[in-house]
C-alpha cells in the first residue's frame, strides 16, 4: 500500500458531526417561508456560497437571512440556529488527529463561514483546551479565508502550493463525492467517507493507521 505523507481531511462528517435537517428544523422555528427549500446537503441558496467565500460578513448574512424569517428574528437567534448543525465533537476523533500530526502533515480543508468558525474555536477551547480547532492540523484551510470552495480546483491547488505537498503523496476525505472527483483531477488520492463513524476503519485499509 502507498505510503501517504500529507493528510486533508474536510472537517463536517468527516471530524466533527454535524446534520443540516437539525439546522432546518431550528431555522423552521424561525421562518416565514419553507427553510428546506433555502438550504439542505444538496442545495443551498447563494447567500451561503457567498458566506463561505468571505464575500460577505456574518452581520450581512444574518441581515439577508431575515428576508426569509419572521419580523423580529434576533441576529442571536439566527446565530444559535445556524450553530445547532454543529452536533458533537467527538473526542476519539481529536484524539486521531494529535497521533496523527506526529506521524504525518495533517490539514483541514473545509467549506465553511465565519459564524462556524468561531463556534468551532469556542468548542475547541471549552471542550479540549486547545487554542482554536486549528490547532489539531499543522494548517487550517478554510473556504471563507482564502476565497474558494470545493470542488472549485483553486482551493486544492492553493493547499498543495503553500505547502508544497506532492499530490500523489497527499491522502484527502471528504463526506461529498464532487470534492471527492474533483480532488482526483488534481492527482490527490482521495476518498469518500459515507459514514462519518468509519473514519478509522477507511484509515486502518489504507495503512495510514
Amino acid at each position: 500500500m502507498k505510503q501517504f505523507k500529507n493528510l486533508i481531511f474536510d472537517i463536517g462528517d468527516v471530524i466533527i458531526d454535524i446534520d443540516y435537517l437539525v439546522t432546518i428544523g431550528e431555522f423552521q422555528k424561525l421562518s416565514a417561508v419553507d427553510f428546506s427549500q433555502i438550504v439542505s446537503y444538496n442545495k443551498q441558496n447563494k447567500i451561503f456560497d457567498l458566506f463561505e467565500i468571505g464575500k460577505i460578513t456574518a452581520q450581512q448574512f444574518r441581515d439577508e437571512l431575515k428576508q426569509f424569517l419572521k419580523a423580529g428574528t434576533t441576529d442571536d437567534e439566527i446565530t444559535r440556529a445556524w450553530n445547532s448543525i454543529l452536533i458533537n465533537y467527538p473526542q476519539p476523533k481529536i484524539d486521531l488527529l494529535k497521533e496523527l500530526k506526529t506521524h504525518y502533515k495533517v490539514f483541514a480543508l473545509s467549506n465553511i463561514n465565519e459564524i462556524h468558525v468561531d463556534s468551532l474555536n469556542e468548542a475547541a477551547k471549552a471542550q479540549f483546551g486547545a487554542d482554536n480547532f486549528g490547532s489539531f492540523f499543522h494548517h487550517a484551510y478554510y473556504s471563507n479565508e482564502v476565497g474558494f470552495r470545493k470542488p472549485e480546483k483553486e482551493i486544492y491547488q492553493l493547499v498543495l502550493q503553500k505547502e508544497n505537498l506532492i499530490a500523489g503523496d497527499t491522502f484527502f476525505v471528504d463526506d461529498k463525492a464532487e470534492n471527492v472527483e474533483a480532488a482526483k483531477t488534481l492527482g490527490i488520492q482521495a476518498y469518500q467517507l459515507t459514514d462519518r463513524n468509519k473514519l478509522n476503519e477507511l484509515l486502518a485499509e489504507l495503512r495510514i493507521i
